[in-house]
């Protein structure tokens, strides 16, 4: 029989110990890497609390907030950064721009004027977009809204282009060809539950119609994800499949524009992350069990660093990659192929908003809400000391001493101990007194 005083210490311990931060109601985490075109040393990252952005390769981060870019929830928003720096995000309420670096944002025509369910950018700036938003039930399932919509102009407008999407088609994703103008690809699902079936689709006349091909999902496998399109040859597409936390899913390859699929490697987990070296000659895969790369002529994969990957990106000759933690990095950057990662971000190294005018929409959004995410994320306050031993400076520049554990934890373990040796003398009075 469990002694009371233990289980008491147990109780306390785990309540204090227990991760409390929270974005959105789930975990802080990293799940996207963005780069800018017209500058190699920004770099975006999505998290589930807004970007964060890096305007020197990783040597400093601020923090964009969700309702400055004009979304809150459980929303990932897919974004692209324009050969002129114009920063475009999909999000459900509309396509959110900014053209100053991320400080104010407008909705592309107005609010919901086009809701997205993902994006694409041509090599010379100009963008793809497919909407696919329910519209209402019909006799074999659920009914969508599907169409496309591009810019030519930078962001400034956005047009409904192509022909007919099927309706029952819940469309995932879409893709542009680098080397075929007028080549798009695009995945979906549909029906529901175990009636659910998977589409690949691919146009040849830049969306005036669209012939789909059959993919198949098997095991817990969910939906497919076009995850890029080689960038020398069109009818190459690399599909990676979704599915629950502990289900098995794929990297799939087609060499001839969907007719038919060969598999590149199964994994154990979701395969959250995937890249494609600038000639096309290199691939890497994530997961939770590590990072997977090989030549594309061969396919012979081999593993390579154990970080948990949630998602990869090639800018040059580095692999970025989002992770947690536990991996010893929130984002890192590897020059070795993916072997190893130098880590370029760890939570505590958000210094606070991005530096923009009093009128932007940081400034207005983002500065009343710091306070609160630093508190969630465990941060610690103005003044404390950073990493390297000096003070966080002004303007929210908080950082921790990695070195050991933070003051804020130190402070925790204090606590903890003070109510377990209280807990436990009232215990040893109430015993006495039986």
């Amino acid at each position: 029989m469990r002694r009371p005083w233990i289980v008491l210490v147990a109780l306390i311990v785990g309540l204090l110990a227990a991760p409390a931060a929270r974005a959105n109601g789930r975990f802080p985490a990293s799940n996207a890497v963005v780069f800018d075109p017209h500058d190699a040393k920004t770099v975006l990252v999505r998290a589930t609390f807004g970007l964060l952005v890096t305007r020197d390769g990783g040597g400093s981060w601020r923090w964009i907030c969700e309702r400055a870019i004009g979304f809150s929830g459980m929303e990932d928003p897919t974004y692209v950064v324009t050969p002129k720096g114009t920063l475009v995000g999909g999000t459900f309420s509309g396509i959110a721009v900014s053209r100053d670096g991320g400080c104010s944002f407008a909705f592309a025509g107005g609010a919901n004027t086009h809701v997205l369910s993902d994006l694409a950018m041509r090599p010379d700036g100009g963008i793809v977009g497919v909407t696919s938003v329910y519209a209402k039930a019909g006799d074999g399932g659920s009914l969508y809204d599907n169409h496309l919509v591009v810019s030519k102009d930078d962001a400034q407008s956005f047009a409904v282009v192509g022909g007919p999407i099927d309706p029952t088609l819940l469309v995932e994703s879409v893709e542009v060809t680098e080397s075929d103008p007028v080549r798009l690809y695009m995945s979906a699902v549909r029906g529901e539950g175990a009636a659910r079936t998977a589409a690949f689709l691919v146009s040849y006349d830049g969306g005036m119609s669209w012939i789909e091909r059959r993919f198949d999902l098997v095991g817990g496998e969910t939906a497919p994800f076009i995850a890029n399109v080689d960038p020398k040859n069109a009818d190459r597409v690399y599909v990676r499949t979704a599915g629950p936390v502990d289900a098995r899913t794929r990297l799939l390859v087609t060499d001839d524009a969907g007719k038919s699929w060969r598999k590149v490697l199964d994994s154990a987990s979701p395969l959250l992350g995937f890249a494609l070296s600038a000639d096309g000659g290199r691939v890497f895969a994530g997961a939770r069990e590590g990072v997977w790369s090989g030549p594309t002529d061969t396919f012979a994969l081999t593993k390579g660093s154990s970080a948990e990957v949630q998602c990869l990106g090639v800018a040059g000759a580095t692999l970025w990659a989002c992770s947690t933690e536990r991996s010893g990095f929130v984002v890192g950057a590897s020059r070795s192929g993916g072997r190893s990662f130098d880590a370029k971000l760890h939570l505590e190294d958000i210094e606070g908003p991005l530096e923009c005018p009093p009128s932007s929409s940081v400034a207005e959004q983002c500065v009343a809400e710091w306070p609160k995410l630093r508190r969630e994320l465990g941060l610690p306050e103005v003044g404390e000391v950073r990493r390297g031993g000096a003070p966080s400076g002004p303007a929210l520049r908080g950082r921790s001493e990695r070195a050991g554990r933070s003051r804020g934890g130190v402070a925790a373990g204090a606590v903890v101990a003070l109510v377990v040796l209280a807990g436990y003398a009232l215990l040893k009075r109430l015993r006495r007194g039986r």
